[in-house]
């Protein structure tokens, strides 16, 4: 497995200190993610796309850009350089039919369950992963893998699960219809979707491995085996009997592959599922997201305490410095992930709180 990299040096330090953060330990500090302001000119491709979607489908635009980008920057603390291949969060959707619509920063999927009927339909497909989407995130996959030359890490792809699925071919509002209505024919398609969610992730996590990297996405953890994000955005419209009845299961299927998870837990509405989340007993951490407007990390603290509590890590998505140490000094480095909003002007300046970090580490 690689633990150095040309652009950092260092990455192996970072390594171990995230499989410490797995387990609830330390090895000399918490991990802590900072970004700090390019300090050399972006020298990479321009060109003009005739849409949105050509931009985006460009695969040797789209990984060059990216390479470019990357070398604009000093990697300090534990971020380090890595290109993951994004077509937005609904590219498991595409594996059953779906299109997909760009705008300038994401995209979405156009639904092709129409009628509950259709859901039958979609029991009936198997994934397809020779469609237009899929393959692209491939050959970006394999693109970035060959442009490498042991300077940054190749991560996996946005892949939304279970629910979320569902709400992709369907939408969430619908769904939700569906679910009260016919029960048992959307937890068959459940779980026919999350297995498809299972072999999107073997057949990324292969290319990775197979050129010697760990797992990583864009949630920038890292673990050198299996590792990647459960979650599911749609359970923030259901409650905690229908979410522990129907989605979970499925949630608990599609994490039997991984050795490291960490759980993303989207919106002030989902924590109340934040307790289901917490007694999985396999799950090493949770990701709370409290949204825009919600912030800042230090008004979250008994949550995180709750995560510690019972035995997960936790990300700490902190809107600055500040509010980050707030933050450790209130529940202490055990466990604790440190990821700084608000960029940093230098890297000096990106080191001097990371001493500070040290400092107030308990």
């Amino acid at each position: 497995m690689i633990r150095e990299l040309e652009w950092k040096p260092d990455f192996g330090k970072t390594v171990e200190r995230f499989e410490a953060w797995w387990h609830g330990e330390i090895v000399d500090r918490p991990p802590v993610t900072l970004h700090v302001a390019p300090s050399r000119p972006y020298q990479g491709p321009v060109k003009e796309h005739a849409s949105l979607r050509k931009r985006w489908m460009d695969v040797e635009y789209v990984v060059d850009s990216a390479i470019a980008w990357m070398q604009c920057h000093d990697y300090v603390g534990d971020n380090f350089p890595m290109f993951w291949p994004n077509l937005g969060p609904e590219i498991t959707a595409t594996l059953f039919g779906c299109e997909l619509e760009f705008s300038e920063s994401t995209s979405w999927s156009k639904p092709v369950v129409h009628e509950p009927d259709d859901w039958y339909r979609i029991l009936e497909m198997e994934p397809d992963f020779d469609n237009p989407y899929w393959q692209v995130i491939e050959r970006m996959t394999d693109y970035a893998i060959e442009r490498c030359e042991g300077r940054y890490i190749v991560g996996i792809t946005d892949l939304h699960g279970n629910y979320d699925i569902l709400a992709a071919l369907r939408d969430p509002q619908t769904l939700c219809i569906d679910l009260v209505d016919h029960p048992e024919l959307i937890m068959q398609a459940g779980r026919h979707v999350a297995e498809a969610f299972v072999q999107s992730f073997e057949r990324s996590y292969a290319k990775i491995s197979a050129a010697g990297f760990g797992s990583t996405t864009w949630c920038n953890t890292y673990h050198e085996g299996r590792y990647y994000v459960p979650s599911c955005d749609f359970w923030l419209m259901v409650s905690p009997e229908m979410a522990r009845e129907m989605i979970l299961p499925d949630i608990l299927f599609e994490m039997k592959p991984l050795e490291r998870s960490i759980f993303h837990l989207d919106g002030v509405g989902a924590l109340k599922h934040l307790d289901l989340i917490l007694d999985i007993p396999n799950l090493h951490a949770v990701q709370w997201v409290y949204g825009a407007g919600q912030g800042p990390a230090s008004r979250w603290i008994e949550v995180y305490r709750r995560c510690l509590q019972a035995g997960k890590s936790l990300q700490v998505l902190a809107e600055t410095a500040e509010d980050a140490l707030t933050v450790l000094k209130a529940v202490g480095a055990k466990g604790v992930w440190l990821t700084v909003g608000e960029g940093f002007r230098s890297v000096s300046e990106a080191e001097a709180f990371l001493k500070e970090v040290e400092r107030l580490q308990i």
